[in-house]
């Protein structure tokens, strides 16, 4: 068995950083509203379900599980779409709506072309 350091504190050190990221999501969504109202709370949910979703693979679910990577992609179809809702969409916006929607797409496909298989040829 490895007792590297990543090994050892790799995890912690990712799961604060995340955390950390997290609370300054809701820090700057609180502060966000309160200047501009209530035009920023599409893109402040969008911004809370992603910190929502990272966390919620951080401490229950895991990154690499298909349900984690369909709501992420689902946080990067919402984030692309509320760019462009709102007026502020640019290339990146545009990148991440279209990304975000073929990798929601393949995921969902891959799940479906999966369940079709009989039970004992399945991953």
């Amino acid at each position: 068995m490895s007792d590297s350091l990543y090994d050892r504190y790799g995890r912690q050190v990712i799961g604060g950083i995340i955390l950390a990221l997290a609370g300054l999501s809701i820090v700057s969504g609180y502060f966000r509203i309160g200047q501009e109202g209530l035009a920023a709370v599409g893109e402040v949910a969008v911004s809370l379900y992603i910190a929502g979703v990272v966390l919620w693979g951080l401490l229950d679910e895991g990154f690499d599980t298909f349900r984690f990577r369909v709501a992420l992609y689902v946080g990067m179809v919402a984030w692309g779409v509320s760019d462009f809702l709102v007026g502020t969409d640019s290339m990146v916006s545009l990148i991440v709506l279209v990304v975000g929607a073929v990798l929601l797409t393949r995921a969902v496909y891959g799940y479906v072309q999966q369940q079709r298989k009989p039970v004992y040829e399945r991953r």
